[in-house]
């Protein structure tokens, strides 16, 4: 507790009885002293007359000489308080007031009096309709005084009858939290903190309507009304505030569901610590010439935002004619109408392949504040969430490059304050409710405009004739007009008369069917007085098909250090043949880069375009295994699962933090790596088939897993074309894994036992143990323990013969489980114990694992209060460390040992707590969690909402296929 006053003497009764002078807590004494104290702090200055204090005390066991007693208690007291009080009598605080005695202190310097004060505080604020966030910011001010249960340990029937009261203001404040929240929507573990309030006080009907509220939020609408099934009896009569919530989830009431999500107007969700409003928008042009009437309509559109729908505009048009610098000059005139900030994706929709919606919502997630391990793997899940953290909020959301209406629709909030502004080269006409805009390419006057101020007035006006030849040549688009422009400015002694003769006889921009054929004469103009390190460097760096390429692999690519390849990228940004999205990354336009292509297979033979893959796939591989190195302290064995050699050291990687960064910022880069080896049959497939398993190592959030399954299925179909059996085994047990983690499970382990088949040589044991591992994994989620059993014993001898200590550490976890199922307990605890001591040298995840698989064992041997330990303190280390679907196996755990002891309440909190994160992460987990809160809340009475939760499992557990456990809820349900 902070200093409340100004006297130096502080005193604590929301907890055990405690007193400080500055930061010394001091001694009171016995627990009678203590609560003859308690008794005069309580009184708050005023007078209490001994006869009050004895009996508040000792009530019927008084002392023999009750006054004697209350004077020896005093006495000692105002020992403890004379040092701070020096000789000064009026300083002692503790003073005889007639037949009694008072305690006076500013009421600031008892917690007690801080509480009181800040209730009211937040009941004024209330009755004056103060905006909720605020009440509810008094509110947990108040809450953070409070340190346990109030006069702990304090006898008698004073402290007694303090206690309750205390007790039941602090449950009466919190209910009007927790309906706070719930009015808000911005509370993630809203569920978990009513259901645990509600079963420690049942009865109440406040707590009973909130946690029906806060369910039914949450999508859990079965449970939310067997919650008022369960309580009505208890309910005190004549009460009906449970009774209408019934009445308004029935009809579904949207008055319900949080304020931001009904009118898009309350008070935004809390801002997670040190996130700020993202700004994406790329810089605007200085020389933007034009389109006043467009840019008009378009932002007047956006200004629309706030009413009863997202405005969404959507502006179509031919490549190169200026749809994404129109879109980022009017969002960046509005911005100010948008405080909660603006978004901004590249969809590259002109892409062979454009990048799946998911991969820009996981992106868009990070940027509002949602940490990796907690984004969900699945596409519509991860909508969801993106529209669940918008909510309330003013953004703007600008998505260029669009392929069309199904690459939009999952990046559309869902609150009406936030605007969406869609540039595409294809008509939209799918995107329901949206704003259309054709943009067709620049008016005459417009053209000449922009290249007027590119060039210069003076240039233009010494040539007017050549100078509109010139912007017709370009068939007025503004990206061939801006190309021709940079080559005037960049050349002085380059006329305007010369450069129209060269239009005129490479033929020419006139012809606008598809845009391509124009735009190439410009880009001609410009490419062909490169000198011939420039021109090398524009032409590889389009090897690549992502959007841009980062500093270290364009130097890998061009074979040239950082700093040269740095000289070179930037001279060619200035000439605007690339674009640099952000600082140490570049980038083509889609038509630029299709230039660039055409001029790389003309150019270029094919042994330079192998060379150039050859050393952008070493770097990027030896770069990977520093980030697995630093990510996990991976087993060399772990590192090179095939031996594939690299030349190149690879970029250093400090830590954890940067590997995970590195990999998740180069993931296009590395996918597109891989996908030019598969392309190139000079090159062995090894090293792109590690690449693509460091990519599955190292990002643990899971937010890349289909992407890398897709990865390693074309690896996989590549390698047996060319019977390299070494990748085409890493590739298929890569697949598989990546399958098994999004809960697969009948195609993962087709793919592993194909893996298993293939590895068949010494060669291919590392292999091997990685897909026994997985396939023991399998068989353990279907029940098949002894089976289970098998696999990861195997896979631990394997791992133990190569020397990889980590990885045999986690095999033991897997086949100390399974074998513990099979009844082979103490053989089973040997070998958890070992695998938790191998892992927990290998840094702090790998430690949290070896836990947490401990932890599964000793419940099985009967050593539940050891496996609680170790379950909860897994947990903890799994949240720091934002491993979020160990987290949740952890707080499953937990909850299910506490289930089993038959402590329901701890149990239901354990499972509730870590449901959300469930949901996110595993359908496998999260039919767990619903089957012990099933199990948690029949032991408390509460047989329609257990009956909602058992129900919810089964349906979980039988569309993942898992017969055993389908059939285990059916047989809950059936008791």
């Amino acid at each position: 507790m902070g200093d409340m006053g100004e006297s130096g003497l502080r005193f604590g009764l929301l907890g055990p009885l405690r007193a400080w002078h500055g930061e010394r807590e001091l001694d009171l004494g016995r627990p009678q002293q203590r609560a003859v104290l308690a008794a005069l702090l309580t009184a708050a200055g005023r007078t209490v007359a001994v006869p009050v204090l004895v009996e508040g005390v000792w009530g019927g066991a008084a002392p023999a000489d009750p006054r004697k007693a209350v004077q020896l208690a005093v006495s000692r007291l105002r020992a403890v308080f004379r040092p701070y009080a020096g000789d000064d009598p009026q300083r002692m605080p503790l003073v005889r007031v007639g037949d009694g005695y008072a305690l006076r202190l500013p009421a600031a310097e008892v917690d007690t009096a801080v509480w009181e004060a800040l209730l009211a505080e937040a009941g004024r604020l209330r009755r004056a309709d103060a905006p909720p966030h605020q009440v509810r910011e008094v509110l947990r001010r108040a809450h953070r005084l409070w340190v346990g249960e109030a006069l702990a340990g304090l006898p008698g029937s004073h402290a007694e009858a303090v206690r309750s009261r205390l007790t039941e203001q602090r449950i009466s404040a919190k209910e009007t939290e927790l309906e706070l929240d719930a009015e808000l929507g911005d509370r993630t573990g809203l569920t978990a903190a009513a259901a645990s309030l509600a079963l420690e006080h049942p009865g109440r009907p406040r707590l009973t309507a909130v946690l029906m509220r806060a369910l039914y939020q949450a999508g859990r609408k079965a449970e939310a009304l067997a919650v008022y099934e369960d309580a009505r009896a208890s309910l005190p009569p004549g009460e009906e505030g449970p009774a209408a919530v019934q009445l308004r989830i029935l009809r579904d009431d949207a008055a319900l569901l949080p304020a931001n999500a009904t009118t898009g107007q309350a008070e935004p969700a809390a801002d997670p610590a040190g996130w700020q409003a993202p700004d994406q928008l790329p810089s605007g042009l200085p020389d933007f010439t034009g389109r006043a009437e467009e840019a008009e309509l378009l932002a007047d559109r956006l200004a629309d935002a706030g009413g009863r729908a997202v405005v969404v505009s959507a502006l179509d048009g031919m490549g190169g004619v200026g749809k994404t610098t129109l879109a980022v000059h009017v969002a960046r005139r509005v911005r100010d109408r948008f405080p909660d900030g603006q978004l901004f994706a590249d969809l590259r929709g002109a892409d062979r392949t454009p990048p799946d919606p998911g991969t820009v919502l996981a992106g868009f997630l990070r940027d509002l504040g949602v940490a990796p391990g907690e984004i969900p793997p699945d596409t519509g899940e991860r909508s969801a969430l993106y529209r669940s953290a918008l909510a309330g909020r003013r953004v703007l959301v600008v998505l260029d490059n669009a392929a069309g209406p199904g690459h939009v629709e999952p990046l559309l909030p869902g609150s009406p304050g936030c605007a969406v502004l869609v540039t595409s080269r294809h008509r939209l006409t799918g995107l329901a409710g949206a704003h259309q805009l054709r943009l067709d390419t620049l008016p005459p006057g417009q053209a000449l405009d922009l290249l007027t101020r590119i060039v210069g007035a003076e240039r233009v006006a010494a040539e007017p004739g050549a100078a509109e030849e010139v912007v017709l040549a370009c068939g007025l688009l503004p990206l061939a007009v801006r190309i021709v422009a940079s080559r005037l400015a960049a050349d002085p002694a380059l006329t305007l008369a010369a450069l129209a003769d060269g239009l005129r006889h490479e033929h020419r921009l006139a012809e606008l069917s598809d845009g391509e054929r124009t735009v190439e004469a410009s880009f001609a103009l410009s490419y062909h007085r490169l000198d011939t390190e420039l021109a090398r460097a524009f032409r590889l760096l389009s090897l690549p098909d992502t959007p841009d390429v980062p500093l270290p692999c364009a130097a890998a690519l061009l074979d040239r250090t950082e700093a040269e390849t740095g000289d070179l990228l930037e001279s060619l940004v200035d000439l605007n043949l690339l674009h640099s999205p952000r600082f140490g990354r570049y980038g083509f336009h889609d038509l630029v880069r299709a230039y660039a292509r055409a001029r790389l297979a003309a150019e270029d033979g094919a042994a330079e375009r192998t060379a150039a893959t050859d050393r952008l796939l070493d770097f990027c591989l030896a770069t990977a295994r520093n980030a697995d190195l630093a990510a996990r302290k991976a087993d060399q064995a772990e590192l090179s699962l095939l031996d594939a050699p690299v030349r190149h050291p690879g970029r250093p990687i400090a830590d954890g933090t940067e590997a995970v960064r590195w990999m998740r910022d180069q993931a296009e880069v590395h996918a597109a790596a891989i996908a030019l080896s598969c392309a190139e049959p000079a090159l062995p497939l090894d090293r792109a088939a590690e690449l693509a398993d460091r990519m599955g190592s190292v990002l643990a959030e899971r937010a890349h897993t289909t992407v890398i399954a897709d990865l390693a299925e074309r690896l996989a179909g590549e390698a047996g074309t060319r019977g390299e059996h070494g990748p085409l085994a890493l590739a298929r047990y890569l697949r598989g894994s990546m399958l098994w983690h999004v809960n697969r499970y009948a195609e993962s382990e087709r793919e592993i036992r194909r893996a298993v088949d293939l590895c068949t040589s010494p060669a291919g044991e590392r292999v091997l143990a990685k897909a026994l591992l997985t396939l023991g994994g399998n068989a353990r989620i279907h029940g098949r323990y002894a089976e289970a059993a098998e696999h990861a014993g195997r896979a631990a001898e394997l791992f133990r013969h190569l020397g990889a200590g980590r990885s045999e550490g986690s095999a033991l976890g897997e086949f100390a489980f399974s074998c513990a199922q099979t009844g082979r307990l103490d053989e089973a605890r040997e070998a958890a114990e070992r695998g938790a001591h191998l892992m927990s040298a290998s840094g702090p995840v790998s430690a949290a694992t070896g836990r947490y698989y401990l932890a599964r064992v000793l419940r099985l041997c009967g050593d539940p209060e050891a496996a609680l330990a170790h379950a909860a303190g897994a947990r903890e280390e799994f949240t720091a460390l934002q491993v979020t679907v160990f987290a949740a196996a952890s707080g499953d755990l937990a909850a299910r040992i506490h289930a089993e002891a038959g402590r329901w309440l701890l149990a239901v909190d354990a499972a509730e707590a870590v449901l959300p994160l469930a949901r996110r992460t595993s359908a496998a987990l999260e039919a767990a969690l619903l089957r012990t809160l099933g199990t948690a809340l029949t032991g408390l009475g509460r047989p329609s909402q257990a009956r909602a939760c058992l129900t919810d499992a089964l349906e979980v557990y039988e569309r993942l296929g898992l017969a055993e456990d389908s059939a285990q809820v059916r047989e809950l349900l059936a008791r």
